[in-house]
């Protein structure tokens, strides 16, 4: 297959398939695969688990990444079905699998979706499958026996791993060897790195450092290297070890018993997994390979290419690889392995060993080139793409393109739209993500502004909208819609979801006009419309109303409320029809950034944390402070946020300047660090008029804090009233000091509510469950 020419230069549309993208061989291969300078073809990848170490990656380098999230069975049984659906959605010229799951369930479901140019990847060389899952070892044998009948070609890393495969029963005349390919402008000698980390680590005037990266896992085999390093250390007291990888850190207690066991722990040093392996391994003089099985060990070549002397066992390609370059010694044999490294250590910086380095980095670079696997990999899929031509219908790469023309060929494409980036950031980034590992194509729509780039740095495709904060110009506010009519008509989403007042109203008007076909509105809280005073016709609210009715009359459309007072409102005033109406309480909490913790040491501190706006209660809270000033047991009162200028309910920067130097109140400005700001704190509160459901009380109640809230919709509705929290009047400054001042006297009954706050928030507020009924309603609509 190898002499096969490529009669038609056109890149090919390949779908890959793996297990996960987690920090492996196999993954680091086919991030290296696919982000080549020199790689013609088109890509998207679907892991059959989580987006990992790799999926960032990959979506940084304008890759489409799927996730299936496959770990139980409920999850298979779902994933299963949204591998189908992907792969007859994207259509691609070519299905390559990774690893044993991958090729057995993706290979299937290619079949059965109609692509029969599938090439399956075997990444081990089996010499010591007993070590691994029992899943592993079933598959392996049920994978030899569909051979014949799933793959076109079996691409094998290595030499070793292809004769033990074809010894199994594999198809023997599809097997084909690719070996893994390095960048040698990634691996190479950095003087100044050394010098660097042999510094940090003390170890600047030492000779003889040893070095291994491998995670911890039986076949790496850890114990025959610390055996073997024991005895060498006995001959050469100045020989230092350095450990790196996944499992290589102090936390490890079967680690530890093996340094311990040979006294040899302060000759030992730990790094953990690190993302900056090349620099390291340039602080090392001998690298060492112990495991007692391998396929295709990347790292033998990577040390190669680095300029670093290799000794590795007799495992799978890893004699191989270092040919007359490095020393080979039999697996499981910590004397030989003692020996092979002696050798070596004793001609650490004489002529041979130069010549030697020079001769590994040559050799890595005349046979293991990335230009080459990348070469090799392209003729393959293209020989599978002529013997195997797709079904008819639209390629993959229209989804990628930009244009319109509907769902066909394509996955179901999902777009936000919120008038703010940093919003979308703080409160809807965790659906996006969702909707992303569930199959959607992902867009999102705000005004411009420094936030931005994270948007995109999360693979999600950005589009700048014009939109101001205010609605005080009439022809501004026409253009705003034109630019969501046009965004519509272009990009042709499956599903819009709309979120705060402003996108929810001209985005429901536009994408009714554009002919989207399904529509999701977020009323996160009526505003400042419906919360401003007023006496005799409310001309504002009364439009309000009016817009509401003409965007979220869509016949396809869900409306999502945080609370029911919201919901009674507008179901009350006919904007809503009973069957659109969807109630999700609130944005949902990481539970594990927003962890429960005690309360800190000292004076009780009580803080809200929100925008300065009057009718968040900013003003209430800088009086209920200035009311219990003198509190016996030194009450801190602590505010967290800004002015917000685009907003007409916002203090002034005059009055924020005047709290400052008044010192009643600690201001702290625009803050980042929320969930820290609240374990360190006692009491939340936010005396607001109203809200859709309060994202700053659900992250306050994960940080098990008792809460100080107002008794209006949104903020009722984010606690147990007189279980996980205190509920006081609106508007009344003398009430929220006397229930402050209540739970910072009373310990017992703050830690009593913090807990239930906790409580309430694994059962109502877990962003897990809050991304899934959005990906559910999502899935939903597209589908009606």
């Amino acid at each position: 297959m190898s002499d096969y020419a490529d009669t038609n230069p056109g890149p090919l549309q390949v779908v890959h398939i793996i297990s996960g993208l987690g920090h492996g061989g196999a993954e680091t291969v086919l991030h290296r695969l696919l982000t080549a300078p020199t790689q013609p073809d088109r890509h998207c990848v679907i892991s059959m688990g989580d987006e990992g170490v790799f999926g960032p990656r990959l979506r940084a380098a304008g890759v489409a990444v799927y996730t299936l999230d496959m770990k139980t069975p409920a999850g298979a049984l779902k994933g299963l079905w949204r591998l189908h659906r992907l792969l007859r959605q994207l259509n691609p010229d070519v299905v390559q699998t990774w690893m044993y799951h991958a090729d057995l369930i993706g290979g299937l479901a290619a079949r059965l979706a109609g692509i029969k140019a599938v090439a399956w990847g075997i990444r081990n060389s089996g010499a010591d499958l007993q070590k691994s899952s029992r899943s592993a070892k079933a598959l392996s044998w049920l994978c030899a026996r569909l051979s014949r009948l799933v793959p076109g070609v079996i691409v094998a890393c290595a030499d070793n791993a292809a004769q033990r495969h074809r010894q199994w029963g594999y198809r023997a005349d599809r097997m084909l060897v690719i070996p893994n390919g390095y960048d040698l402008s990634c691996w190479q000698p950095d003087e100044q790195a050394r010098a660097e980390l042999r510094a940090e680590w003390g170890w600047a005037g030492e000779a003889g450092v040893i070095g291994s990266v491998a995670r911890w896992n039986p076949l790496k085999d850890h114990a025959n290297l610390l055996a073997a390093f024991a005895l060498s250390a006995a001959r050469d007291p100045s020989l230092r070890c350095v450990l790196i990888g996944h499992g290589m850190d102090a936390s490890n207690e079967a680690l530890m018993a093996l340094i311990n066991g040979h006294g040899i722990a302060g000759k030992v040093k730990l790094l953990g997994r690190r993302d900056d392996v090349p620099r390291l391994m340039n602080a090392l003089d001998l690298h060492v390979l112990s495991s007692r099985a391998e396929g295709f060990p990347n790292v033998v070549a990577e040390a190669m290419a680095t300029g670093v002397a290799c000794v590795v066992t007799d495992v799978g390609d890893a004699a191989r690889i270092v040919g007359d370059a490095g020393w080979v010694a039999p697996p499981q044999n910590p004397a030989a392995l003692s020996e092979a490294m002696d050798q070596a250590v004793a001609q650490l910086g004489t002529a041979q060993m130069r010549e030697r380095l020079r001769q590994g980095r040559e050799r890595v670079g005349r046979l293991f080139s990335l230009e080459a696997m990348v070469d090799a990999y392209h003729v393959v899929w293209r020989r599978l793409a002529q013997d195997y031509p797709r079904r008819p219908g639209p390629a993959m790469d229209a989804s990628y393109s930009g244009a319109g023309g509907g769902r066909a060929g394509r996955p179901r494409r999902l777009l936000f739209v919120v008038n703010n980036p940093a919003f979308f950031l703080s409160h809807r980034l965790p659906l996006a993500l969702g909707a992303q590992r569930a199959g959607f194509e992902v867009h999102v729509a705000t005004m411009d502004g420094p936030s931005v780039p994270q948007i995109v740095e999360h693979g999600l495709a950005h589009h700048v909208i014009p939109m101001s904060r205010s609605g005080k110009h009439p022809v501004q506010e026409t253009q705003s819609i034109y630019a969501l009519w046009r965004l519509f008509r272009r990009l042709r989403p499956d599903v819009v979801h709309a979120v705060t007042i402003k996108p929810v109203l001209y985005g429901g008007i536009a994408a009714r006009l554009a002919g989207v076909p399904a529509y999701v509105a977020a009323i996160s809280g009526l505003g400042f419309v419906f919360t401003k005073r007023g006496q005799g016709l409310d001309f504002l609210r009364l439009a309000a109303t009016l817009l509401y009715r003409l965007a979220l009359g869509h016949p396809n459309s869900r409306v999502i409320f945080q609370n029911v007072n919201d919901r009674d409102v507008l179901r009350k005033a006919g904007v809503v029809r009973p069957e659109q109406v969807v109630l999700i309480r609130g944005s949902g909490v990481d539970l594990n950034e927003f962890q429960a913790v005690p309360e800190p040491d000292g004076p009780p501190v009580a803080i809200m944390a929100a925008r300065l706006l009057r009718d968040k209660g900013a003003v209430e809270f800088v009086e209920a402070a200035r009311l219990a000033a003198g509190h016996a047991g030194g009450l801190r009162w602590v505010l967290a946020g800004g002015p917000d200028a685009g907003n007409p309910a916002s203090v002034s920067e005059e009055e924020f300047a005047r709290w400052q130097r008044e010192g009643v109140v600690e201001c702290l400005g625009e803050r980042s660090d929320i969930a820290a700001l609240y374990q360190q704190s006692h009491i939340a509160v936010l005396p607001s008029y109203r809200e859709g459901l309060p994202r700053s009380l659900v992250e306050a109640a994960a940080c098990g804090r008792a809460v100080v809230t107002t008794d209006v919709p949104g903020c009722r509705d984010a606690i147990e009233p007189g279980v996980s929290g205190l509920l006081v009047p609106v508007r009344n400054a003398r009430a929220l000091a006397d229930a402050v001042m209540r739970l910072a006297g009373d310990a017992q009954l703050r830690h009593q509510m913090g807990e239930a706050g906790r409580r309430l928030a694994e059962r109502e507020f877990d962003i897990r469950k809050i991304v899934q009924t959005h990906v559910d309603l999502y899935e939903m609509l597209s589908d009606g």
